[in-house]
């Protein structure tokens, strides 16, 4: 059940199978390629096949003459392998009579002729069927006479061994004069009335009847001749032939039937397949004027193939599964852009975390800042401004250079000096560093301390400690009462 769905799903279920002999050769041959075989007495001819609006149309043709047992089945296998053909019809040009009859009894539809040939052929013959043969009928096209040929089992066993040995599936095993003459009365029969004689020749056999608008006559028949029998027989028959009558001739002999015909003289010949290089074949391949017999001797497990009216059921099935492919593909982009909205809004909410954070420390830094400033404001409010201070220690300190220098004595360099203020207290430290000897730096030190006096600092502490060519003087000073207040 499943590999039906499968064949269905896929549109193989609309190809025949290459073994239903109730389907034409181009139907199941469309798009698949086909050996042609012809087995002669001498050996086996074979050829590509190929179907082109319905009709064949055969390849070159290769010969392999018959040698050991095993020659023809390798000779066919090389030829298969060299076309990709895994299928074969086969033409069998011996082993056959053919007698006239009127019994013969014709079916509803081509495809019960070929049930009821294949498993009762008694029905269709109106007679016992000959023993350890299979049969084919060429019917007349407007009355019941029929020529009916009896096929050797033996020879279409041969057949179906030389397919098996060869690796490849039989497709159909037709006898060439049969099919052709089949071909002939249903193709041509504008062209034979309202009589003529039908002539057939090929590399190995003749065969002759005649055919008129009121029934056929006595078939004659050769098979399996070589070149000089096949000349002789060819002869004779042209010798019989009706003066002033009409000859329908397929001739692949080789042998220019055409020629002794015409040396006869009053002969009207009639050549429809001249330009046809493998009649026979064409016969056997074209389901012309129906479809074409079988003879193959079993029953073939065929797998059966969708009406045309379920085409409907791949198209709909891929349909859906087309319509499936697209809503997953939408949904898989919207997915997707789902997906990367979710990373942007992601991306965003980082950057606004992270521009809060940024904020957050821009407000504990400015709270802080406004704490400073707060301390500053309230240092600022019970401490005088050092900026006065700062230029009355530089001019003091300026003063006692110019004097130094003016009385020729040494003179100390300031190196560094720093005021700084004790947060929430009314003091402040004043550190001066001067450079030079012990008497020009006291010289400078007593002149910032009475600058101190004068402005109402009083000290609270003093530290003078020595440094690299200087001294380091340290002052830690109250504010003047009345700014301290």
């Amino acid at each position: 059940m499943i590999q039906p769905c499968i064949d269905l799903a896929l549109g193989r279920a609309f190809t025949p199978d290459s073994q239903d002999m109730l389907v034409s050769l181009a139907r199941r041959f469309a798009r698949r390629p086909l050996l042609a075989v012809t087995m002669y007495k001498d050996g086996v001819e074979a050829m590509p096949v190929t179907f082109a609006g319905g009709q064949p149309k055969f390849g070159t043709a290769e010969f392999s003459n018959a040698t050991a047992d095993d020659a023809d089945a390798n000779f066919l296998r090389t030829v298969a392998a060299k076309y990709k053909a895994r299928d074969c019809v086969i033409n069998v040009t011996t082993g056959y009579t053919a007698t006239l009859s009127s019994r013969t009894r014709r079916a509803e539809s081509p495809e019960e002729a070929l049930l009821l040939m294949r498993d009762n052929p008694d029905r269709m013959l109106g007679e016992p069927a000959a023993h350890a043969c299979r049969h084919s009928i060429a019917f007349h096209p407007t009355h019941s006479f029929a020529v009916v040929f009896a096929h050797r089992e033996s020879d279409i066993s041969a057949a179906v061994g030389l397919a098996a040995r060869a690796e490849l599936r039989l497709a159909r095993v037709q006898c060439g004069m049969a099919s052709l003459l089949m071909y002939v009365l249903g193709k041509y029969w504008a062209q034979i009335q309202p009589e003529a004689e039908l002539l057939f020749a090929d590399r190995g056999s003749v065969f002759h009847v005649s055919a008129s608008e009121g029934g056929l006559g006595r078939p004659l028949f050769d098979v399996g001749l070589k070149e000089t029998a096949l000349k002789q027989a060819l002869t004779e028959r042209v010798g019989k032939l009706r003066a002033d009558g009409k000859v329908l001739l397929v001739d692949t002999s080789g042998l220019d039937v055409a020629a002794m015909i015409a040396e006869r003289g009053g002969l009207t010949v009639l050549e429809p397949m001249k330009a046809e290089a493998h009649p026979a074949l064409l016969a056997c391949c074209s389901d012309e004027p129906q479809l074409g017999y079988d003879l193959y001797p079993g029953e073939r497990d065929v797998r059966p193939f969708a009406p045309a009216r379920l085409r409907i059921v791949p198209a709909v099935f891929w349909a859906a599964v087309a319509a499936t492919a697209a809503v997953v593909g939408v949904n898989t982009v919207r997915e997707a852009r789902a997906k990367d909205q979710s990373e942007g809004y992601k991306a965003q909410t980082a950057m606004l975390d992270a521009g809060k954070t940024h904020q957050q420390h821009i407000i504990a830094d400015i709270k802080a800042r406004a704490k400073t400033a707060q301390m500053m404001y309230d240092w600022l409010e019970i401490s005088p401004p050092t900026q006065h201070l700062l230029m009355q220690i530089t001019s003091e300190i300026e003063a006692s250079t110019r004097e130094a220098v003016q009385e020729n004595r040494p003179v100390a360099q300031v190196d560094s000096l720093s005021v700084s203020l004790a947060e929430g207290q009314p003091q402040m430290r004043v550190t001066v560093v001067l450079l030079g000897d012990a008497s020009a730096a006291n010289r400078v030190f007593q002149r910032i301390s009475a600058l101190f006096s004068r402005l109402g600092y009083s000290t609270v502490d003093l530290k003078q400690t020595l440094v690299p060519q200087g001294f380091r003087y340290e002052h830690l000073l109250n504010m003047p009462k009345i700014l301290g207040s």
